[in-house]
């Protein structure tokens, strides 16, 4: 009893003190307040942004996102639904991609010609999200399949990192039978045609917007066939090699370099009729040293590429002078490229960002430069494969045909896809069984 008069005596003394307050009044409002203040859900991660969904190809669909800025972010959730996706609060995830680096994923088990709506969104460590999303769609494209040919075979493909479609190539592995061949991405053949044996085979190949097939025999002439195999235009002569293109007006211009000598043009560009309505010759402006007494394989320039430029004029490749000359419409040069780089160039194509790519088949040796300042931009070494030909994919791949075998190639260098064809040696000893040019088909192609 005693001890309860002690407690209660200090007690009495502290509070009379100020040393302990009796609990403050609170009134209504100030006590909803407190309860809101309690009650506020904590924020979460910002809404993803910059999600697009692309190769939409044999029932996959490849996206890719702005990374999260969450500093305690957790996980991304992925989505996929077959109609629009607003809120995604009560929907379920097909995948999590725990490292916030990743901000690609490759959705699959889709239903080909289906369109489907995809959506991504960043989770906290406390499990919060923003449900309220925007989507994209994506409709994936069957794989069109074709036969197996034991010459041929894909051993490299990584479905996710590829640019997906059909690839066109000539190939004269066979030199009793020369074809020109599309395979899709298994390298199964989807679609061929047997290069008449009068002709020397086929070089340069392209899938012109009709949907035809636009190809050069060397020394022999440029053909252009529909998907039947029918030729529906020609123009024979034997001053012609390497690379021919279809101009957006009709026209047709085309490289000559095998064995071409100083009083030969170099290119020429020829109408619908035939007629020659423009050609440039090299003798106009390199008949002087270093270049008038140079003599390779039979030949002067080994001109093996031309190209028509957006600014109406002209890019050539002079392989024996190792670099590449743009050339206005009246046959000036306004300017040499890689002199000093390049050696013995195929292929030489400008990039959206001005840049140059091309390949060194005799170093093993693709590179893209910047044409001002000879910069090297990017650059992939293969030396046994004999590189002649490169082209710059939509997704920054890059697709390359060496003697042998083509490949498609990351920004990083890693081969995701490569084709080989059998019974060709790598390297320059495969003349003139090897693989020259080739072309990725995109899937929204005709």
């Amino acid at each position: 009893m005693r001890l309860i008069y002690l407690i209660a005596l200090v007690i009495a003394i502290l509070v009379f003190s100020g040393c302990a307050q009796p609990p403050a009044e609170v009134t209504p409002g100030e006590e909803e307040e407190v309860a809101e203040e309690e009650e506020a859900p904590p924020t979460p991660p910002s809404a993803i942004t910059g999600l697009v969904a692309c190769d939409a190809y044999d029932g996959r669909v490849n996206l890719s996102w702005d990374k999260s800025t969450a500093e305690d972010f957790d996980h991304y959730d992925i989505y996929v639904s077959k109609t629009e996706i607003v809120d995604a609060a009560d929907m379920t995830p097909i995948h999590q991609v725990r490292d916030i680096a990743t901000n690609t994923y490759q959705v699959t088990g889709l239903e080909d010609g289906a369109e489907c709506y995809f959506a991504v969104t960043a989770v906290d460590k406390s499990g919060n999200q923003d449900t309220l999303v925007s989507c994209v769609s994506a409709t994936p494209t069957a794989m069109p399949r074709g036969t197996v040919d034991p010459d041929i075979s894909v051993d490299v493909y990584e479905s996710d990192m590829v640019w997906a479609g059909t690839t066109l190539l000539a190939d004269n592995h066979n030199l009793e039978r020369h074809r020109i061949i599309e395979v899709n991405m298994l390298g199964e053949i989807i679609w061929e045609y047997m290069v008449p044996q009068n002709l020397r085979g086929a070089s340069d190949v392209e899938l012109l917007p009709n949907n035809n097939i636009l190809f050069v025999s060397d020394k022999i002439g440029v053909y252009e066939i529909n998907r039947n195999g029918e030729i529906v235009w020609s123009y024979l002569t034997d001053k012609i090699s390497h690379d021919a293109d279809r101009l957006p007006n009709g026209n047709t211009v085309f490289a000559f370099g095998m064995e071409d000598q100083k009083d030969d043009a170099q290119v020429k560009e020829v109408n619908p009729e035939g007629e020659v309505v423009w050609s440039w010759y090299a003798k106009d402006h390199f008949d002087k040293s270093p270049y008038k007494d140079i003599y390779e394989q039979g030949g002067w320039t080994h001109t093996n590429a031309v190209t028509r430029l957006p600014n109406g004029n002209t890019l050539i490749s002079l392989r024996s002078f190792h670099f590449v000359v743009e050339v206005d419409p009246q046959g000036s040069v306004v300017r040499t490229i890689g002199e000093g780089i390049f050696y013995y160039p195929h292929d030489p194509e400008i990039q959206p960002n001005g840049n140059i790519l091309a390949t060194s088949p005799l170093r093993g040796w693709v590179v893209e430069i910047n044409p001002e300042t000879g910069a090297i931009a990017w650059e992939f070494r293969a030396p046994e494969s004999f590189p002649r030909d490169a082209d710059r994919l939509p997704n920054g791949n890059t697709l390359i045909t060496g003697a042998a075998r083509i490949v498609e190639v990351t920004t990083e260098g890693e081969i995701v896809w490569q084709l080989r064809v059998k019974g060709i040696s790598e390297g320059i000893k495969a003349q003139p069984e090897y693989l020259y040019k080739a072309e990725r088909i995109g899937i929204t192609a005709p």
